[in-house]
């Protein structure tokens, strides 16, 4: 026997009032009894019995229930023992337990899966399980929503003409499956009935049920749930069937990359049969629109409204002007200072998020000298950095960072400091140069432990893992000609483009700068302008601003403590912010792998 048909059975046998008689003292009040409550400390009698529906309700503490819900909570046993313990009063067999498991193998019956619902219905006051997610009363009994007291889950029943055909049960702990359906059934959507309503013109569909449930609780508009996005094949066989006129769908997934992706795939199957739009997201962080009620009921419900308004329009100016606002409110429209001056200026403030930014040179200019200096000025305002190297390994990338520094400390306190490098390679530094240095050392890391990430790669797939983990990231890239794309490719024209291809994809997805070197055409080492980059094409349409690096011929300029210097003169070829053509002028100061802005290279 099925364990709705054993409650049914008892219901009908166990009269309430006589089992409550048992152990209260009940007074008749016209067609009801009273008791004082066992439930909670009671001197008036609160506790009342309504023989006409076998239901008790106390008034003070708010229990209620039928038998069942009373041999549980008076006896403080579980379902399972005040259902066995009540079917002895009766003789009733509840069967053994592989009786039990055989019997849950078959498939249920339409009339075992109503009776289920109904039973379970009845014990759904058991539970504050709906109400935490903000589901109201009138929505419960609407939909017969229901708690399995036996099995601690949530029954939500679904319906078709009218009746109830099956039923998703939400488990509750975490030992179970999250989500169950009927033995021999298969996910089927909630609420189609709404495709046959004619005054129902507009239809939202959601993924799950508490999300359509939500709709209609914060708009009054009921809304269908697929049970999961992926149970797009069913809806689409009912939909298709009926062929409703005169609706406008209105798909709202979660907020999450699968919901997205699952909701233009919906789209693209319905788009050309029906009215349908994906509802945006633009600006709400919450993972699905229960989440966002429970949250925040109101701001909730002008978003839904907003939708039925909107999301035919996605492109309009007003979709996006709240979040424009907020965008050029925020830190991320501030452009970002390189630290150099007269950069700053060419480019109107300095880096803007979602742009690249390209130096080339040919070799020995000191092109990854400067980057690296552009890094240590970015860590200094607080910025997270990025370094991935084709070219260099840590160990070298680090040693100039170091040898920098320690020269910049030096030469501040007028010792000679350039030559260091050589030393470090030739084992002649003294203990306490070294010293010095291990202390310098100590402290940059110390303040950029988690702030400074070096990859040696040829390839960019890793880059996005680390900047997943990041706040205010931002990835330069050496060098652009010697990366490996993910695609194939048959040229190195095609090889660069798929690169450039990819770095866009990581620009617009985190919305940071990406700054990166790139060798130069031997042939056009004189060049200024575009034509000058290696595989150019691609270069020129993908930045917002390139520079080219030459070294000044004339004669180094020497200083007693950095060492010789020579002018680099950075021409703009390329400047989405600014214009072309303007030069800056700097000092290179090589023994010490630092750069210098200078006003004029006649000045030193």
């Amino acid at each position: 026997m099925q364990m709705q048909e054993i409650v049914k059975e008892i219901k009908s046998k166990i009269d309430i009032v006589d089992y409550i008689g048992r152990y209260l003292q009940l007074e008749k009040e016209g067609s009801s009894y009273k008791a004082l409550c066992p439930f909670h400390p009671d001197k008036n009698p609160s506790f009342y019995i309504k023989p006409s529906e076998q239901f008790f309700k106390c008034f003070g503490c708010d229990t209620k229930g039928d038998v069942i819900t009373f041999a549980m909570k008076y006896h403080n046993i579980d379902f399972k023992e005040a259902i066995r313990m009540l079917a002895e009063e009766i003789g009733l067999s509840i069967g053994s337990k592989q009786t039990e498991e055989n019997a849950q193998k078959e498939k249920l019956s339409i009339d075992q899966i109503i009776a289920y619902v109904e039973t379970c219905h009845q014990y759904v006051c058991l539970t504050s399980y709906f109400a935490d997610r903000g589901i109201p009363a009138s929505l419960i009994d609407k939909y017969k929503l229901g708690f399995d007291v036996e099995n601690n889950a949530i029954v939500l029943p679904i319906f078709q003409g009218g009746q109830i055909i099956s039923y998703v049960r939400r488990n509750l702990d975490d030992n179970k499956p999250r989500y169950e359906f009927p033995k021999g059934s298969n996910a089927i959507p909630f609420n189609v009935d709404l495709l046959k309503d004619e005054q129902q013109t507009n239809v939202f569909i959601a993924e799950g049920i508490f999300d359509a449930l939500t709709i209609e609780a914060a708009i009054e508009q009921p809304a269908i749930a697929l049970n999961g996005c992926e149970n797009q094949k069913e809806f689409l066989q009912v939909l298709n069937q009926i062929k409703p006129k005169g609706k406008k769908f209105y798909i709202l997934f979660d907020n999450d990359e699968a919901g997205l992706k699952a909701a233009k795939q919906l789209f693209d199957k319905m788009k050309n049969q029906y009215e349908v739009a994906i509802c945006s997201w633009e600006g709400v962080s919450y993972k699905d629109v229960n989440e966002f009620w429970v949250a925040n009921p109101e701001e909730c419900t002008k978003f839904l409204k907003w939708q039925l308004k909107s999301a035919f329009y996605p492109y309009a100016l007003i979709n996006f002007a709240a979040v424009y606002v907020d965008f050029i409110k925020s830190e991320k429209f501030k452009a970002i200072a390189t630290g150099f001056k007269q950069l700053d200026d060419v480019l109107n403030g300095g880096f803007v998020i979602g742009n690249l930014y390209v130096f080339g040179a040919k070799p020995s200019v000191g092109k990854t000298t400067f980057v690296l200096q552009l890094v240590d000025n970015l860590l200094q305002q607080g910025y997270e950095c990025v370094f991935l190297s084709a070219e260099m390994s840590k160990e070298e990338i680090l040693t100039r960072i170091f040898c920098r520094e320690y020269g910049l400390k030096k030469a501040n306190v007028k010792v000679p400091a350039f030559d260091f490098y050589r030393k470090l390679r030739t084992r002649t530094a003294s203990n306490e140069e070294l010293q010095e240095f291990m202390s310098v050392m100590q402290d940059y890391i110390k303040r950029y432990a988690f702030a400074l990430h070096i990859l040696e790669s040829q390839k960019l797939d890793e880059v996005y893992y680390i900047l997943d983990h990041l706040q205010k990231p931002i990835l330069f890239v050496d060098y652009l000609q010697l990366l490996q794309p993910a695609k194939p490719y048959q040229s190195d024209k095609q090889r660069v483009d798929l690169i450039m291809q990819e770095l866009f994809e990581i620009k617009n997805k985190f919305l940071i700068p990406v700054v990166a070197i790139s060798s130069l055409n031997r042939e056009n080492y004189d060049k200024d302008d575009m034509t000058a980059f290696k595989e150019s094409g691609a270069i020129e349409y993908g930045t917002a601003a390139a520079f080219l690096m030459k070294r000044d011929e004339d004669k180094p300029i020497h200083d007693d403590y950095k060492g010789n210097g020579y002018t680099i003169k950075f021409n703009c070829v390329k400047n989405r912010y600014g214009s072309i053509g303007e030069d800056i002028t700097m000092r290179f100061w090589g023994g010490i792998y630092l750069f210098e802005e200078i006003a004029d290279d006649r000045s030193l």
